[in-house]
């Protein structure tokens, strides 16, 4: 029986699984064939987060155990697959800031009765601002991963971080 030999990655990711993503001759073909999907993955982690906080105020806030925690956790998962996504087509900054927002849903699984609708606003805006950032990106318009910087500190900071 005869195995093929295994390839390394970059040969069939391309340019973004060399380089760090910021250079300006950067092959964004696979950023380009990702960002529907990572857009769709989104949205509906933000769908479930809303969900959660509609079903707590539904509640009264009397019982907050009593809404399901399962709802916090799909949009933890989808958040953090987006990050693996972005890893993936090498959008490093972008990985980490919606590395930052799973941070910060991880840290409402723990604490359900510290999510309001200002918090998960806090995390719609960091992902709008990775899918503005990388949609610029496809566009080939010069954008710097800098311009994250002020959503990355919000949700580093709903996350409990002390400093960022």
């Amino acid at each position: 029986m005869h195995l093929p030999m295994f390839q390394p990655a970059d040969r069939y990711l391309g340019a973004a699984a060399q380089t760090a993503g910021d250079a300006p001759g950067d092959d964004l073909s696979t950023l380009a064939w990702v960002e529907g999907e990572l857009r769709r993955t989104l949205e509906h982690a933000h769908k479930a987060l809303r969900r959660y906080v509609r079903e707590a105020a539904a509640l009264g806030g009397s019982d907050v155990d009593a809404v399901d925690p399962a709802v916090l956790r799909a949009a933890r998962a989808q958040i953090h697959q987006a990050v693996g996504a972005l890893e993936l087509v090498g959008q490093p900054a972008a990985a980490e800031v919606l590395r930052a927002s799973e941070a910060a849903v991880q840290r409402f699984i723990g604490r359900p009765g510290s999510i309001e609708l200002a918090a998960v606003e806090t995390v719609e805006r960091a992902s709008f601002a990775v899918l503005d950032f990388l949609a610029r990106r496809i566009a080939g318009k010069p954008v710097a991963a800098l311009a994250l910087f002020p959503q990355y500190a919000a949700v580093r900071l709903l996350g409990g971080a002390d400093r960022v």
